[in-house]
């Protein structure tokens, strides 16, 4: 293998690995669980700590957990050590969320905390082979005249993966 081959399978990694902590993100927020298995080595050890054991265990756990609610997972700042065919990635996560009522949520949870992650290439591409979730913090807001002053606009609170606004924008391998 060239350089270059060497340089550019190292982006194509680096791609691969940042586009499935998107899918991650996009599955939770959307309760799409087809997706969030593309995400996972079925046993891949997962500890959320209310949660500790493989992945095929942990996707209807934490689809339970977020049937409910409504929420926006965004992670950040992702740093990848590529080793052959594993990597190692450590990213931080800010979500917010709450529980839907009346297609209004009126209390809002925020977490902030980091994931450290081994990732594995597999012949599907790039999958969370372990994961270790920290919770830096957690804290409740208040959502108050908010909602009033937005109305109008189309709110998406109580939207799933069969709304028809859903955009299905991944294929197996995020191509």
């Amino acid at each position: 293998m060239s350089e270059i081959e060497k340089r550019i399978g190292n982006v194509e990694a680096i791609q691969d690995i940042n586009q499935c902590l998107t899918r991650y993100c996009r599955a939770l927020d959307w309760y799409d669980e087809d997706l969030l298995k593309t995400c996972f080595l079925e046993d891949g050890h997962i500890d959320y700590g209310f949660y500790v054991g493989d992945a095929k265990g942990f996707i209807p756990v934490v689809m339970e957990v977020e049937k409910n609610s409504h929420t926006w997972h965004n992670i950040s700042n992702v740093a990848i050590e590529l080793k052959d065919n594993k990597a190692e990635v450590e990213s931080y996560g800010f979500t917010a969320g709450g529980e839907v009522i009346d297609n209004q949520i009126k209390d809002i949870t925020i977490y902030l905390g980091r994931y450290h992650d081994e990732f594995t290439n597999t012949d599907q591409g790039w999958k969370i082979s372990r994961r270790l979730y920290i919770m830096d913090a957690t804290f409740p807001v208040t959502s108050g005249e908010v909602m009033e002053s937005i109305k109008g606009l189309s709110l998406g609170v109580a939207l799933r993966s069969d709304s028809d606004k859903y955009r299905k924008l991944y294929n197996k391998r995020g191509e």
